[in-house]
């Protein structure tokens, strides 16, 4: 019977499971494997000379058990030995064998096939993805970090070195992005979504660059791939619906303003864009309440006073077109454009000397604009300043867009002025 014991004490060691008749030691054991599975390499080499001395003070020990424990101890030292050596190399900057001492490691560990393992090997990748790291090496430290995510995907640490690489080389594109730099800033861009392809803000930023370069398949793919990673990143949508409406595709342009604004309810540019995408699709009221809301969530968004300018007084709508933008004058928010329609609808409520200070203001920002000087002839004409009003209609002229109609303005000062 005890031969029989032996033999199966032997066969379970040779499956790397040490059956120890010592109790205590059998537990001793036991807790050395969990500190192993814990790193706790110090713990584990403590645990198995404990055990050791437990079954060898026995006067009849057996030597299977006695062998099974010392192997996994020499299991322990010689990966124990390797991880400090690799350790000591990285500390002295020797990354060619810090790598060499982990590779070695992990694949001792591998040999093995005990889960137990798992996390040292874990460490072992995170510090030889280390060395390719500080060697600028971002491509191997990556495929690194991420074996030591699989063995212990509960490390926070060994994702946020995979994160930081993602970073590095986002911040990296952005350098380059705002030294308009688009080539080295689409490479900064294709690495961080390579070392991480759920990267949104990467395909975001490399769809930038390739509606930048005209590349508006590639750019719809890109802005796709932001969105699939992450449903929730509303400029994403944003951006893909304002290549919608670079293609004039007005009804998809709407849908993706639409899922911004349901994702961001306050972001007024997505407001803004929706109400210039239902203009285009002569759905008036709902531009109209659009471009109002955008106002309502930023009272100096000038683009909106602009837009909402223009409709009111394509409608007619005169009166309202100066109340919404009689609060902005001599404000940053109104632009040469803003002025230029509070001059037309001065002009057109026959409050000239308002429409003329108007102009006025529109030409200090854009001097010679025909619009504004078209304007501004207008009210100088219904003010008897014929001369000036005659003077500001030949500027106008210069434009060939603005040509007839100032020419049509100076016959009815000059030509026909007695009739």
């Amino acid at each position: 019977m005890k031969k029989l014991l032996v033999l199966a004490i032997v066969f379970m060691a040779g499956l790397g499971v040490a059956k120890a008749e010592n109790t205590e030691a059998q537990a001793l054991i036991k807790e050395a494997r969990q500190a192993i599975a814990e790193l706790h390499l110090s713990d584990a080499d403590a645990k198995y000379k404990e055990a050791i001395d437990v079954i060898e003070q026995e006067l009849d020990y057996e030597e299977a058990e006695s062998k099974a424990a010392r192997d996994e101890w020499k299991r322990l030292q010689a990966i124990t030995q390797l991880l400090a050596d690799g350790s000591r190399s990285l500390e002295r900057q020797d990354y060619a064998d810090a790598g060499k001492r982990y590779a070695e490691a992990i694949e001792t560990m591998s040999s093995y096939k005990d889960a137990i393992w798992d996390r040292a090997m874990a460490e072992a990748y995170y510090q030889w993805g280390m060395s390719f790291y500080r060697q600028e090496n971002t491509a191997e430290a990556a495929a690194r970090f991420r074996e030591a995510i699989s063995k212990a995907p509960e490390q926070e640490n060994y994702n946020k070195a995979l994160y930081n690489i993602v970073v590095r080389h986002y911040n990296e594109g952005l350098k380059y992005y705002r030294r308009r730099d688009f080539r080295n800033a689409r490479l900064e861009y294709e690495q961080s979504v390579a070392v991480d392809p759920t990267f949104s803000q990467g395909y975001y930023m490399l769809a930038l660059i390739a509606k930048m370069d005209n590349d508006a398949d590639k750019a719809m793919d890109y802005y796709q791939k932001a969105i699939d990673n992450d449903p929730r990143y509303y400029i994403a949508w944003f951006g893909l619906g304002k290549l919608y409406t670079d293609l004039g595709r007005m009804s998809k342009a709407v849908d993706a303003f639409s899922r911004t604004i349901s994702i961001n309810p306050t972001y007024h540019k997505a407001y803004f864009e929706r109400g210039q995408a239902y203009l285009s699709l002569k759905e008036k009221s709902k531009a109209i309440a659009d471009l109002q809301m955008a106002l309502s969530l930023d009272d100096e968004y000038t683009l909106a006073y602009e837009a909402l300018g223009l409709v009111y007084n394509e409608d007619h709508k005169y009166e309202e077109a100066i109340r919404l933008l009689m609060p902005i004058k001599g404000t940053k928010s109104a632009s040469y454009k803003t002025c230029y329609y509070m001059a037309q609808a001065y002009n057109e409520t026959k409050n000239f000397e308002e429409a003329l200070k108007c102009a006025t203001n529109s030409l200090t920002q854009k001097s010679g604009w025909a619009p504004a000087l078209f304007e501004k002839g207008r009210a100088l004409a219904a003010m008897n300043q014929k001369s000036e009003a005659i003077a500001a209609f030949k500027q106008a002229a210069k434009d060939s867009r603005w040509k007839s109609a100032a020419e049509y303005e100076i016959n009815l000062l000059t030509k026909w002025a007695d009739r």
